[in-house]
């Protein structure tokens, strides 16, 4: 979730960011670029998508492409909802009601306001279901 964004580069600046960075680096320029790359030129060459490619390769690695596919879709589905949330709190830091109302606020009410507003906490019910739509963040995610 957020701990991507906020938390886990701040643990890592405050543990000794570098001891982080340069295994990373490793990993992103040694596997992650190579296979991005390496996918790439097999979506190009067999002019298919990943199904068809690892199909070409052996059919029964089809589900290999299903997978990625799934994961992705997956994926996209968890973080598009978190970035809108974001991009709501940046803007509306900058325009709205939050800008004149935050001259002297504290942590904990601005944590209030991002639980009960932007993300809509203030909606749910005694059950923990939503009793109604933040439009807003309907808007947002388009």
């Amino acid at each position: 979730g957020f701990g991507n964004i906020w938390r886990f580069p701040a643990l890592a600046y405050e543990y000794g960011g570098g001891a982080f960075f340069v295994p990373y680096l490793f990993a992103l320029f040694v596997v992650g670029i190579p296979l991005l790359l390496l996918e790439i030129a097999m979506g190009q060459f067999h002019q298919s998508g990943d199904v068809g490619v690892f199909g070409s390769i052996h059919t029964k690695l089809r589900g290999v492409g299903l997978a990625s596919i799934m994961c992705g879709f997956f994926v996209t589905v968890y973080y598009v909802p978190l970035i809108s949330w974001v991009v709501r709190g940046f803007v509306e830091s900058f325009t709205g009601e939050m800008r004149s109302e935050w001259d002297d606020i504290s942590g904990s009410e601005a944590v209030a306001y991002f639980y009960d507003e932007v993300i809509g906490m203030s909606t749910l019910g005694e059950d923990n279901k939503p009793t109604r739509i933040v439009f807003v963040n309907v808007i947002y995610l388009g």
